[in-house]
């Protein structure tokens, strides 16, 4: 009998590992997903967002730092930057909290791509306040996160003032992927065009939180997506870094506990086989072909 104190929206988001593990292993396994996948990377390639000219803002600091969170691994977003003297490799760091699994994934399937660095959005703070970085990246991810606004504020505070927090978003997949796996949350903008954050129990109005010490412009661009850029304006006040390092390890901890419950452990590798079945057939199919089950799905 395991007992252990919950955070219950840090344990939903464990709950969906088994999930995102499955997918990231048959996409790596099968060449025709992983080559699809190469297809929209642009590792190798200049940095390039949607909606942030992402290259010319970096081209105005010395040797910038990005970090890349919750990065998955996708490698989406390009490594390089484009200054008046040429072209210039970025130091980009790929973060992400199951980073010991995708790196074995990685190593699984032979696939020689960038390694991917331990850290958790909400208490990136803890693992990568000293990198000075100038741009963080957080594509996709916020919304999977157990808890976005905390890990909006710990972004900014890694940031250096005057650095960015770029944020790339499909509105409300929480609602559209029925609160599974991840998708435990939603975003979208408001009538005065602000950033929201919610789910079935809260809505967060993003702007009111961050107008202290960042600025932020909302876009929605064609394809739906939705685009932050948060400019960092001052450092952070009254920040609780002591109080994050304690819920970072007491997170730990919990996770040391769970580790040593037999019956959660099988639990979990029983949803693991599960979704790792069904990803198996599915990552064989083509594009259109997946996107038109999915569609099927979720209707």
């Amino acid at each position: 009998m395991c007992v252990m104190e919950r955070d219950q929206e840090f344990w939903d988001w464990i709950e969906g590992i088994p999930y995102e593990l499955a997918f990231w292993n048959n996409t790596y396994r099968w060449n025709t997903s992983f080559d699809g996948l190469m297809h929209w990377s642009r590792i190798g390639k200049t940095i390039q967002l949607a909606g942030f000219d992402a290259s010319a803002f970096l081209a105005g600091f010395d040797r910038p730092v990005v970090l890349d969170v919750g990065c998955g691994m996708s490698y989406a977003f390009g490594n390089q930057v484009e200054t008046s003297d040429g072209m210039h490799p970025l130091e980009i760091h790929y973060i992400d909290p199951l980073a010991s699994f995708y790196n074995k994934i990685k190593e699984r399937y032979h696939r020689d791509m960038p390694d991917i660095e331990f850290g958790m959005m909400e208490n990136l703070s803890i693992t990568h306040f000293d990198k000075g970085a100038k741009l963080i990246i957080i594509s996709n991810a916020l919304d999977h996160s157990s808890n976005p606004i905390r890990g909006i504020l710990d972004a900014l505070n890694v940031l250096d003032v005057g650095g960015c927090l770029y944020l790339n978003h499909h509105p409300n997949e929480a609602e559209a992927e029925h609160y599974k796996g991840f998708h435990r949350y939603n975003i979208c903008t408001n009538e005065a065009h602000q950033m929201v954050v919610w789910n079935r129990e809260k809505r967060i109005i993003v702007d009111d939180i961050i107008a202290p010490f960042a600025t932020m412009e909302t876009k929605t661009m064609d394809n739906g997506f939705i685009v932050n850029v948060i400019i960092k304006k001052s450092e952070l006040e009254h920040y609780p870094q002591e109080a994050n390092k304690e819920a970072y390890v007491h997170k730990l901890m919990a996770l040391l506990e769970v580790s040593q419950c037999p019956s959660y452990t099988l639990k979990m590798k029983m949803k693991y086989a599960w979704y790792n079945t069904i990803q198996f057939f599915v990552q064989m199919l083509p594009y259109k072909y997946k996107q038109r089950l999915r569609s099927l799905i979720y209707r």
